[in-house]
Parts: structure tokens; sequence; C-alpha cells
């Protein structure tokens, strides 16, 4: 056994954010150890046994439902099941490089049910191609939106079968805002935003208009990205080859979101440790009845509507909010399932991402939004990279703790940008 194997037990121990497997897949019998290593490492995946990885999801029944399914579909193969959670949404690419090293050491997943950008995937050698799979699909329910489309579908193979999608955007109590004379539909920018979230604050009542941060995580960064937009900011031009994000409109945006998150003149809407929370506590907060406004995926609201809070009853969905330039940003994500590369149980990794495809199923799982996407040119490998590497987040934190000046940080991230694509063998630079 080599150093660098990376088995199911070993993945499980060493993956950070991992998840028990729970009462679900607790009575799913474990592969035995090998003769001989009582307490070692599990052995390779055989013909048996199916290794399925499930991406941890906000709402807990909506996870809950995609485990049971897995573990029924293990049940009725008579398939001895490991399954396993890997990070949340506020999860880096770490887990990628984790499968990688499963698929070079012989021991990989058959599947993973995942929203990381595939391109990612695909340039770790992780994916098999799954075109006939999508194209069934496809037959069933329609084309996917045009995001998952584009980052699934390289060099004329599909690598990821399209789950759902679901758009994030903000959510607002009308409950607040309304009995305060706000019109949330005739909010155009995010200025207009933050003086009604101002207006409707009430720290003494643990009542706070605002209910983002734009620390490192999904929710941050998504945030982030929509302020660059609205002031006219892009990322990349609309080849997808060149980075523009060191612009004076960059530096306006990341100037103004500074100034929110530090300025005394906005502290009265802004909840206690904002800057520390996680993808989870915008969450938590919204459903808690803490804030008054939040971005985040469909999940928020599923998860009210599930729970039979009275929030659900007063929640109003709107499209991200603009700035000066007016340009809105999208951030319509997509749940894949991929089988991965090298599979010991190919006929049921396949068997596996096809059962999903029924109505009792889909009727079970939230999703769908609209079409766009949150780039000017096509989503590619070089552009997954830089977001899963914090870049557009640090570049923030860099000014909010004083180690650079907008300016500085705008530099930087740009830098860091051409660095990342010229490795996956883009210009990134004219």
């Amino acid at each position: 056994m080599t150093q660098n194997r990376l088995t199911r037990r070993s993945f499980l121990k060493f993956a950070g954010g991992t998840v028990a497997i729970g009462a679900l897949a607790a009575c799913v019998p474990a592969a035995p150890a090998p003769a001989g290593e009582a307490g070692g490492e599990a052995p390779a995946t055989d013909p048996g046994t199916l290794w399925a990885l499930q991406k941890q999801d906000f709402h807990p029944e909506y996870n809950d439902f995609i485990r049971a399914h897995i573990v029924n579909y293990a049940a009725e193969n008579d398939l001895t099941l490991d399954v396993a959670y890997t990070a949340g949404f506020a999860g880096t690419g770490a887990d990628n490089q984790k499968v990688a090293a499963a698929v070079q050491a012989g021991d990989p997943p058959d599947v993973w049910m995942d929203n990381r950008n595939p391109f990612q995937l695909q340039q770790l050698g992780t994916l098999q191609p799954v075109t006939d799979l999508q194209e069934e699909v496809i037959a069933i329910y329609g084309e996917p939106n045009p995001r998952p489309k584009s980052e699934t579908l390289l060099e004329g193979e599909y690598v990821g079968v399209t789950l759902h999608t679901r758009s994030d955007g903000g959510w607002a109590r009308t409950d607040v805002f309304e009995p305060a004379g706000i019109d949330l539909a005739a909010i155009i920018t995010y200025d207009e935003l933050a003086a009604a979230a101002m207006e409707v604050s009430d720290p003494d009542n643990e009542l706070w208009g605002w209910g983002m941060t734009v620390n490192r995580g999904g929710d941050g960064g998504w945030f982030i990205q929509r302020v660059l937009h609205g002031w006219g900011a892009t990322w990349v031009d609309e080849t997808g080859d060149y980075v523009t994000i060191d612009s004076p409109e960059a530096v306006e945006a990341v100037e103004w979101l500074v100034d929110l998150y530090t300025n005394p003149e906005w502290e009265k809407m802004m909840p206690p440790g904002v800057l520390s929370w996680t993808d989870s506590s915008n969450n938590e907060a919204y459903l808690g009845g803490k804030v008054a406004y939040t971005q985040n995926a469909g999940s928020v609201y599923a998860k009210a509507v599930a729970d039979g809070l009275d929030v659900a009853n007063h929640t109003m969905f709107d499209i991200p909010k603009g700035g000066p330039a007016l340009q809105d940003f999208n951030g319509l994500g997509g749940m894949y399932l991929h089988h991965i590369m090298g599979s010991k149980n190919p006929e049921h990794a396949r068997g596996l991402i096809m059962s999903f495809f029924n109505d009792e199923v889909q009727q079970g799982m939230f999703g769908s939004g609209w079409n766009g996407l949150p780039w000017p040119g096509p989503s590619t490998a070089q552009i997954g990279a830089v977001g899963s590497s914090n870049v557009h987040t640090d570049m923030i934190a860099n000014v909010l703790n004083g180690q650079m000046t907008a300016a500085e940080s705008v530099k930087n991230a740009y830098d860091q940008s051409v660095t990342i694509f010229k490795e996956f063998g883009a210009p990134g630079e004219a």
C-alpha cells in the first residue's frame, strides 16, 4: 500500500467539514477490513460495493431526502454502501484534490453529487464522460439552464448530469419593510437598499436590516460579485481569456463595500459578528427573524416553508440589486451528479445517477431559477479556479484588515487571477 493512497476511510477521516454518516446510513453494511488488518483502512471497492459522496446542503430535509434515496438504491440492488457528506457550500476545492488523489491511488468514489465548478474536476482527470446519461435526462426534462450546461459540456462531452439548478437572490421580509412604507420593488441600487435596511433596523429589539457578509464562503463571494457587476466591473472579458478586474469601477465597488462594513454610519443595520459569519449564518439569522434582508439560494425559503415558519408567509424574492451601472448579476448554480473516473462499479454508478430522474424524486427536491451567466464570457476552468481560490473575498479582506488600499487590493487580485489563468493555458493579460 502506497503512502499516498486515499481510501474511503482515510478520505472521510481527512476531509475537513465531513459529517458522520448518520442515522440513515448507519444501518448500511460497511465493507469489512482485510484479514489481519482489523481496525485498519477499508479495502478498495468491489463489484458489490457502491461508494457515494453527497454534498451537504443547509437544508437538512433536503439532505435527508437525497441520503434516503441513495440508501434505498443500494438496498434495492443488494449493494454494500459507503456514503458520506462532503463539505457544504462554504467548502473550497480541498475535496477536489482528495477525490483526484483517490483516482490516482486506484480507489475512487463511484459517484459524487456536488455543486463545484466541473472544469476543475475535469482538469484533475477525475470525471468520466456521461453524455449518454445527460442526453437521456434532456429527452425527459428538456435542456438544462445555460449556466449548468456551460459548466458540464466540455469539448463536446458532458462530464456531469445536472440534478437541478437554483438561483440565489434577495430575500426580504415584507412584514418589516411594508409597515415602514418602503416599496421593495422600487429599490434599484445598493445605496437605496442600504438606506432601507437602515430605516427598518431596530437593534434594541434584535432586528437588523442587513443580512450579508463579505468573508470567505459562497454567499459572501456571490454578494461581492453582484456589487462589482453593479458598479460596472467584470472579472473577465467577453472571451473568458483575459482578466479585466483591474479597473476604476472595481476600485469604486471595493471602496463602497469597505465603507459599508467599517463606517459607523452603517453600524446600526449590521448584525453583531457579521464579518465572521459562515454560509449558514445568514440563513439562521433570517429564519430566526433577526435580519430583514439577505441574499441566498432558495434553501433559505424552502427551509422556512418546510418548518412552517411564519417568515415564509412574509417573504418576497427579488433579483439582486445593482450599483451605478445598473448591471445585474446572476448567481445561478447547479447541482451535478458525477461518475468518477476509475469507478469500481460503473454499472451502478450510472444506475444511481439515473435513478434520480423520475417524477417522485424530482418533486421531492426544490430548485430552478432564471437563465443567465455570472460572467460576461463563457465559464472556464480558470474562472472556476479563481473562485475556489477565494481571490474575490480576499480582495475585500485585504482592505478591511488595513493591509492594502482598495486600488492595491484590486491590482493584487488581478495579478493573482492572471497567474491562475496562465496555469490553465489562458493568456490572462493582454
